[in-house]
Parts: structure tokens; C-alpha cells; sequence
């Protein structure tokens, strides 16, 4: 499988900043981030389209981010921001260096990558995931937040699929839901968990459920590197389960067997929401 259209900017109101590191903040919610994506755009704004201007422009935003990044090892691009309106509606982020932003200059260098870096990276989610998975995703998630979390998250979008099979008792293709509008809503609702689960990982959920610093199945390890996280069954009391590998991808690190089988019970909703969106 493999995607051959561009991720980052897929058009129909989806965007996505994540290898900027959007996301690598220990507040990531959606509030904390436009915030900090207007102040980017803000500094760069009136700037001369020049690299020792930008450069000084980008570091006053560098400085502050780096201070309050998830994982220290994971660079931040000061030069990530809010883009100019393209008439599809709705924000989208982006690199307010590239030639198509700055009007043919390319001013990518001043970030924290080579701009031939920018240039011909690609994210573990081109090769990943299928056109139709992809195309799936930017319908559902049709916004810069939602789309970033779910699109660079490929074990959630494929295991919310699984999850959907094993309930309808058959394949369901991506085509399906796309040319549902019931289906694609609650799948919406689904895919949406991201968030919610996004906003809580600024401090610990009751019981136990999610734990701060954490951003989906990654929390630092002592070097501030991305480590992956799995259930503990023996501690737990409990056994594998088909939902568990999206609890996980929603950062769910429960303290007891109780707490797993709340964090399962809420994707099964949601997922049920979905099948019987599809049969109504």
C-alpha cells in the first residue's frame, strides 16, 4: 500500500504540520496549539523575505517552544503557522517559508531542517496507508487538528477499521463510508477520541484512565526520546483484547482492569455508532 497524493496539504479543509512537531508539546489540545500557531504567524508577518530577517524572526517562537516541547528530542520548526486563506474555508497550517507562501523565495533553511529535507520528505504514512484509507481520513477529519492527529496515526486508523470488520462481520470499504453521510459522521465521532484524548493528556484522567505526557502510544523516556507504551496484562488482571490496540493509540495507560475495560467500552460505542450508521 502506499498513498500518491500529498498529506500534508490534501485539500477540502485538511492540513497537516506534524513532522514540524504540531504536535510535541506537553499541552497539545487544539486551544494550546492555534494559540501557539497564531504567535508564529504573528512574528513572521511584515517580515522581510530574507534569511537573516526570518531567522531572527523565527527564534523569539524557537526559544519559547523549546521550553515546553513533549519530547526535547524532537525538533520543532518556528516557521510553522496559520496559512493564507486558500477559499476552501477553515485554517489550514503550513510552512510560512515555502516559495508558494513568501511569493518565490525559499526561506525553509531558517526552520530546523535543510529545505531539501522539506523537500522530499515523506511521513511512515505514505507508505502505509492506502489512497482510500487516506482519502477517508482527510473526509472525516476535515479540519488542521483532527486531521494531523488521526493521518500520522496509522496503527489507529487501521485498528478503528479492524474494530468496524469484526463488528459488521465483513470488510466495509473506505468507499463505503465515504458515500455515506451517516457512516462518515460517526466515524467522525470515532476518529475524534484523538482529540478528546489529546486535551486530557494535560493532567492525569480520573482513575487513572490517560496520564500527562503522554501522546498516544508514546511518552518520553529518560533522554526525552518517544517511547512506545503497551498494556501490562499481568498487572492488569486482564486479557488482549480486539479494541486494545486503538485504547493504546489514545494514550489510555489504565491503573487497573476496571479502567481498561472503560477505555474499551468507549471505542466500542463508537464503533457500534458507526456499523449502525451503515445499516440505517
Amino acid at each position: 500500500m502506499s498513498v500518491s497524493f500529498h498529506l500534508c496539504q490534501p485539500g477540502g479543509g485538511a492540513s497537516c504540520g506534524a513532522c514540524c512537531g504540531l504536535y510535541n508539546f506537553r499541552d497539545h489540545s487544539r486551544e494550546a496549539l492555534a494559540q501557539r500557531l497564531a504567535r508564529h504567524t504573528a512574528r513572521l508577518q511584515g517580515v522581510a523575505r530574507e534569511p537573516a530577517a526570518f531567522r531572527k524572526a523565527a527564534r523569539a517562537s524557537a526559544d519559547e517552544d523549546r521550553a515546553l516541547a513533549l519530547f526535547p528530542a524532537v525538533r520543532i520548526c518556528p516557521l510553522l503557522g496559520f496559512l493564507p486563506p486558500d477559499g476552501s474555508g477553515g485554517e489550514r497550517v503550513g510552512c510560512l517559508a515555502h516559495p508558494r507562501v513568501t511569493g518565490g523565495v525559499d526561506l525553509r533553511d531558517c526552520g530546523v531542517y535543510r529545505a531539501e529535507v522539506c523537500e522530499t520528505f515523506t511521513c511512515p504514512s505514505f507508505g502505509w496507508l492506502s489512497d482510500a484509507q487516506a482519502r477517508l481520513v482527510q473526509a472525516a477529519c476535515a479540519d488542521w487538528y483532527l486531521y494531523g492527529l488521526v493521518i500520522t496515526d496509522v496503527e489507529f486508523v487501521q485498528g478503528c477499521l479492524r474494530l468496524l470488520a469484526w463488528e459488521c462481520g465483513r470488510e466495509v470499504p473506505c468507499e463505503a463510508l465515504l458515500a455515506h453521510g451517516p457512516a462518515l459522521a460517526a466515524l467522525r465521532r470515532l476518529f475524534a477520541l484523538k482529540e478528546a484524548a489529546a486535551a486530557e493528556t494535560r493532567g492525569a484522567a480520573p482513575g487513572g484512565a490517560r496520564a500527562g505526557g503522554v501522546f498516544g502510544r508514546f511518552r518520553p523516556d529518560a533522554d526525552g526520546e518517544p517511547q512506545l507504551q503497551a498494556l501490562d496484562y499481568a498487572a492488569l488482571g486482564a486479557h488482549a483484547a480486539p479494541e486494545d490496540d486503538v485504547v493504546v493509540c489514545l494514550g489510555h495507560l489504565p491503573a487497573d482492569g476496571s479502567a481498561l475495560e472503560r477505555a474499551r467500552a468507549q471505542v466500542r460505542s463508537h464503533v457500534r455508532a458507526v456499523a449502525a450508521a451503515l445499516e440505517g
